[in-house]
């Protein structure tokens, strides 16, 4: 398989990308990207990319993912100028074949040779585990912001059910923690040394005690059949979102940041948080 990624720089490339926008996330009629606005990023160096296989869709002339962000600023401590990934897709045949990988190593390529900002923020549901472990832990993103139902009600196939909070991660692109985690050069944790907060039994979150937020590291679970509960049980996802919210707003307030996202033995997927040092 030979996939390329380049620009999108005309409006073939733009309604290319809605179609393959809308076969990943399911949109509603007034969830499509417009056109207008589109081929307007496309055209003022907002960093369109669309990766592309000669046997992908004909329809989308053979887009198979794609990345769109803009240039905004960052105002914690001081105004700074970042870049705004707001969105990264691949099909669901194309996925596990690093082609996300390889369109935020592009888009990272393409913002440090414009010269304007080393940095880079977005965000993504917190619940997931496939984005929390390839956005902390693969790519080497930190997190100390955490928005509240930053959407509002949202009522596509992959949001809907529950507040749409997210994670807004800060990708400190030269960074040595990011060349080192770009490298998969990781941390090793000691689970014994983890602090967890949070027990899970039947994929149901059970607080039993607020952190001291002492300096110790702490671990705090994600659910592991996310879909299922999207589907099938509401109330328990919602129970998800409100303990992750709790805890990790509280580590925030704290000075704590979110650092990996990993696999802990005996444990199941967890955030790691650690005082912030950035």
């Amino acid at each position: 398989m030979a996939i390329t990624i380049r620009p999108i720089t005309d409006l073939t490339g733009c309604a290319d990308l809605q179609m393959v926008h809308n076969s990943i996330w399911g949109n509603s009629d007034d969830e499509i990207i417009p056109t207008h606005v589109l081929i307007t990023w496309a055209t003022n160096n907002c960093v369109l990319l669309g990766a592309y296989d000669s046997d992908g869709p004909q329809a989308a002339h053979g887009m198979v993912g794609f990345a769109l962000g803009w240039y905004g600023v960052y105002h914690t401590p001081t105004p700074q100028l970042k870049y705004c990934s707001h969105i990264v897709g691949v099909l669901p045949e194309y996925r596990g074949r690093d082609i996300g990988l390889r369109l935020k190593l592009a888009q990272r390529e393409t913002i440090l040779r414009d010269g304007q900002t080393n940095l880079m923020s977005w965000t993504y549901d917190p619940l997931q585990i496939v984005n929390g472990n390839f956005n902390i832990h693969r790519l080497g993103a930190v997190c100390h912001t955490y928005k509240r139902d930053v959407y509002g009600e949202m009522n596509d196939a992959l949001n809907a059910g529950a507040p749409s909070d997210r994670f807004q991660v800060d990708w400190h692109m030269e960074s040595d923690r990011v060349n080192h985690h770009l490298n998969q050069q990781f941390v090793a944790w000691d689970a014994s040394e983890l602090v967890y907060p949070v027990s899970v039994r039947d994929n149901m979150p059970y607080a039993e005690k607020m952190p001291a937020w002492d300096g110790q590291a702490v671990a705090v679970p994600l659910p592991e059949q996310l879909a299922m509960l999207r589907t099938h049980d509401k109330s328990r996802l919602l129970a998800w979102r409100m303990m992750q919210r709790n805890y990790v707003e509280a580590g925030f307030a704290a000075g704590y940041q979110v650092v990996d996202c990993v696999q802990v033995a005996g444990r199941g997927w967890q955030y790691i948080l650690m005082p912030d040092v950035q």
